[in-house]
């Protein structure tokens, strides 16, 4: 199910500099695939259409056969998993989700996932920050975004985090710092809380209670010159700027119809994808909606059938308005998890962590609509064929070449240790996934 490689790949250095010529001309030769065993030197994509990612976090390990890579053969392991024919001949879906089965011409499925952990902490870790804990505080995709590319909407923050985890693995700056940190929504039916905090106090008092603070942030700044104390006085001032901001609407769902809201469904994820959509129209660079509660160890049965057609109902919403819009085609929707499940049935009726093999989807940004990349294994235990297996390193540069972003491009961490987006050049990114531009 592979595409063939775009030859006008090149890097973008070259391109900027000459016309006709390829990448033998820098000594490098063509990878296959998704660019297995290549040069360190950063592959570009030509032309990228992404602008813009909603990165939509599945908290706990989705389970690969009851969504999105059944497998029937396997019998009585399926419980009732039933599976439904979606509208690419040959592919089939659990049933909890036939929405999302009905619009997979409109994304690109990948079901040759693989990490190398089933530890819940270290594959949150590794699937937002592309590195493993450590003493270093890596920063996750949201902040490398911030950090290399430009604000689109001056009066909106570059990166949201709706519903996280109160860890904070998506939300933080890393070793960039609070000023590439995400804004974050505890509650997205609730918009920003502060904004409505300010609205209970009056214009004199707010004012003078800000004036008070930045004084006393001032005074700390001159006392210790601590790069902490500057960023979070900028965080401040840039929040300050979007609670005046007219477009600090984008975070009122007020504004949807009934009708609208209804579609999404009534749940925390489809209002948090709902936000999600009115801040990217609204051209946020990077905004995360996290899901919890997918770690079913018990009654997976029970949980799926809750909790499937509510991930169903809002993402194939999210894709459809996106499309509808026309932002589909600058926007990366990613739907991603930290590992899969185990093939056989633990517990009470429930599935073990399965690293080996699980699924994610990307839509948009110049992603080719339609594809199916990889298969899982026969027994759903691990990567069919290992040329198509896809490790975490692979999805996170995947998502920086869509955006035009120099992955390997390295960065200082406050102790003066050098970090890129690649960690030690262990990913390649899925260029035959994207469309020749």
């Amino acid at each position: 199910m592979l595409a063939n490689l775009d030859n006008s790949e090149t890097r973008r250095a070259f391109l900027r500099q000459s016309t006709g010529l390829g990448l033998a001309s820098l000594g490098l030769s063509l990878p296959s695939a998704n660019a297995q065993g290549s040069s360190v030197a950063t592959l570009f994509l030509k032309n990228p259409k992404a602008k813009k990612i909603i990165y939509l976090f599945v908290d706990g390990g989705l389970s690969q056969i009851d969504s999105f890579d059944p497998k029937p053969q396997m019998g009585d392991v399926m419980m009732n998993t039933k599976v439904i024919d979606t509208k690419i001949d040959g592919v089939r879906y659990a049933h909890y989700f036939p929405m999302l089965a009905q619009h997979n011409d409109k994304y690109c499925l990948i079901r040759s996932m693989s990490t190398g952990t089933a530890s819940h902490g270290t594959g949150v870790y590794v699937t937002h920050r592309n590195y493993r804990p450590g003493t270093a505080n890596h920063p996750p995709i949201g902040a490398w975004i911030s950090k290399m590319l430009p604000s689109l909407n001056e009066n909106l923050p570059k990166t949201v985090a709706i519903h996280e985890r109160s860890q904070g693995i998506g939300s933080s700056g890393g070793f960039f710092g609070a000023k590439h940190a995400a804004t974050t929504i505890p509650v997205a039916a609730n918009g920003l809380p502060a904004g409505k905090q300010l609205a209970q106090v009056s214009e004199d008092r707010a004012s003078g209670r800000i004036k008070a603070l930045k004084m006393l942030n001032e005074e700390f700044h001159h006392l210790n010159k601590s790069n902490f104390v500057r960023d979070h006085m900028d965080v401040l001032d840039n929040t300050l700027a979007l609670l005046r901001s007219p477009d600090f609407s984008a975070f009122d769902l007020s504004k949807e119809s009934d009708q609208t809201r209804e579609r999404y469904g009534d749940s925390k994820l489809g209002r948090g994808l709902l936000l999600a959509r009115r801040l990217i129209e609204n051209d946020v660079r990077f905004v995360e909606v996290t899901t919890s509660g997918w770690d079913h160890h018990n009654n997976i049965m029970d949980e799926m059938s809750k909790m499937g057609p509510m991930l169903d109902r809002a993402l194939a919403a999210l894709i459809t308005d996106l499309q509808h819009s026309g932002l589909l085609d600058e926007t990366l929707v990613v739907l991603t998890t930290e590992f899969g499940r185990q093939n056989h049935i633990s517990g009470n009726k429930g599935r073990d962590h399965g690293p080996g093999g699980y699924c994610q989807i990307l839509a948009g940004g110049g992603v080719k609509p339609g594809l199916v990349y990889g298969e899982t294994a026969e027994d759903a235990q691990g990567v069919k064929e290992k040329k198509e297996k896809v490790s975490p390193d692979d999805f996170f540069v995947t998502m920086a070449y869509a955006m035009g972003l120099d992955y390997n491009k390295k960065y200082l961490s406050l102790d003066k240790r050098q970090f890129s987006m690649n960690n030690r050049g262990k990913g390649s990114p899925l260029n035959s996934i994207f469309a020749a531009s």
